[in-house]
């Protein structure tokens, strides 16, 4: 008879031990030393070390002969072409060949570096084309682009244009310096262009 009490005993004891075994698989993760937690944080902080470069517009509208007189016509479906411009030589070539619409202004590049996005010759309005962004990780600056291009099929004066946006941005926001890789895409992330720079 005490043999059967305690067969019975251990008939309820041990589904009341497996609950109370797998329970505590359930509750003790939520407590502990705060280590998940940081696991888990480890991604937002690697996010955080982006760094956002402020912009200035120097020069932005429609109408250049930037790409106008090359030998070979440019295609419609070309990428914008954008340009990292750090010295005097480099800017006033770019401005003699251009002829923008309205005149940049000066830029001081012991101070600044000028951003060109430049979407070449079109034949119609409806075009446009600015430089939004700028974040820096690292050695990598990534710029972020808007490209407006009219639907195919709509209604556009037949006008020759050439839009542009030229953006200045000042070099002691670049952390850190020296060689830099500039990666200019569109609002999609498809990468448009890429040069390196020393800054």
């Amino acid at each position: 008879m005490f043999r059967g009490k305690s067969l019975q005993v251990a008939r309820i004891s041990l589904p009341a031990f497996l609950v109370i075994f797998m329970l505590q698989f359930l509750i003790l993760p939520g407590c502990g030393n705060g280590k998940r937690d940081q696991v888990s944080q480890a991604p937002t902080e690697l996010r955080g070390q982006e760094r956002e470069v402020p912009l200035k517009t120097l020069a932005q509208g429609v109408s250049s002969t930037y790409g106008r007189f090359d030998e070979v016509p440019a295609s419609d479906d070309l990428p914008p072409e954008c340009l990292v411009i750090t010295d005097s030589e480099e800017y006033e070539r770019l401005l003699s060949i251009a002829s923008f619409q309205e005149t940049p202004g000066e830029v001081d590049f012991t101070r600044e570096v000028v951003f060109a996005a430049l979407q070449g010759p079109k034949n119609t309005g409806g075009y446009a084309i600015s430089i939004m962004h700028a974040a820096q990780t690292g050695t990598e600056v990534r710029l972020e682009v808007e490209v407006v291009e009219p639907d195919p099929g709509s209604m556009t004066v037949q006008v020759q244009t050439s839009p542009y946006h030229l953006v200045t941005a000042e070099r002691a926001n670049f952390e850190p310096r020296g060689e830099l890789l500039f990666v200019f895409v569109d609002l999609n992330d498809n990468r448009i262009s890429q040069e390196s720079a020393e800054i």
